[in-house]
């Protein structure tokens, strides 16, 4: 081969290895520049990503904000009005005096409050915690339990305000005897010489005979009077010595206090649980325990 071949060879391949190298290269730099456009786009993509996940995170956050808002009003609606049906019926049950006889089947104010409270404990009761659930059970029970006490005073404790209240009065001509307030005076009388025969015939300072006539004495003079029902005419005269209406007012007392107790732990673990926020409802409408 002449040297004028050799060199178009040579020029030839040194013309194809430039290009080949320049494809290198330009191959090369396509592939930085590839990899810049990833790593761009994968930093664009985990920036959305990262906003996505905050805004989610922020719309579950003011949701559950808001369920918590929703719970707590619901919860705190129901203890307030647990303890608005406590209050009701603490009144009642603390002045068995003005309670009366009540009818017999279940229908009277007290027990149609109890059943209020019965009723607002089993919505703490669902509403919850647990804890506070345990606290209120224990006040309604106790509620329960010192209005059966009030219950079972009652007729006394109101034939005993009637005939005070009768005795006391001031009328035209006390000297009537056939004025009402005579007649209570009578049976005033007569109900405390019983009580005095009772003591006596327990002691053995009279006989059988002489207790019978000042029952009957008491009996005649409390019905001549018209003051009292059935049940307060017979609370009157069954318990002469005033033995079981003592230990009936001591129980009835012991009862309320223990009630007055239960529902002042309720109210303290519901401002704690329902938090400062909440003074403005349930803290300042229940007033103190």
């Amino acid at each position: 081969m002449s040297s004028d071949g050799m060199a178009t060879v040579v020029g030839a391949v040194c013309t194809l290895l430039g290009v080949a190298v320049g494809a290198l290269g330009a191959l090369a730099a396509a592939r930085v520049q590839l990899r810049g456009a990833i790593a761009q786009a994968d930093a664009v993509l985990a920036q959305a990503d990262a906003t996505y996940r905050a805004a989610l995170d922020q719309a579950y956050a003011t949701q559950r904000a808001a369920h918590e808002q929703w719970r707590r009003e619901i919860r705190r609606d129901a203890y307030a009005a647990f303890v608005t049906a406590l209050d009701e019926a603490r009144e009642m049950v603390a002045r068995p005096e003005l309670l009366g006889s009540g009818p017999q089947d279940g229908s009277g104010p007290l027990q149609a409050a109890l059943r209020a409270v019965t009723a607002a404990f089993a919505v703490v009761e669902l509403e919850g915690p647990a804890s506070l659930t345990v606290l209120a059970r224990t006040a309604q029970q106790r509620c329960l339990a010192a209005g059966e006490h009030a219950l079972r005073l009652a007729p006394r404790a109101g034939a005993m305000r009637l005939l005070s209240s009768a005795t006391g009065a001031t009328t035209a001509d006390r000297s009537s005897s056939g004025s009402p307030s005579a007649l209570a005076r009578s049976a005033h009388q007569a109900l405390t010489q019983l009580r005095e025969a009772a003591y006596r015939y327990e002691n053995g300072h009279i006989g059988r005979d002489a207790y019978d006539s000042a029952r009957q004495r008491a009996s005649e003079a409390v019905d001549a009077c018209g003051l009292f029902t059935a049940d307060q005419a017979r609370a009157l005269l069954s318990d002469p010595s005033w033995e079981a209406a003592l230990r009936m007012g001591g129980e009835h007392a012991d009862a309320l206090t223990r009630f007055e107790v239960a529902r002042g732990d309720f109210v303290s673990a519901a401002r704690e649980l329902l938090g400062p926020e909440d003074d403005t409802g349930t803290a300042r409408r229940d007033g103190p325990a």
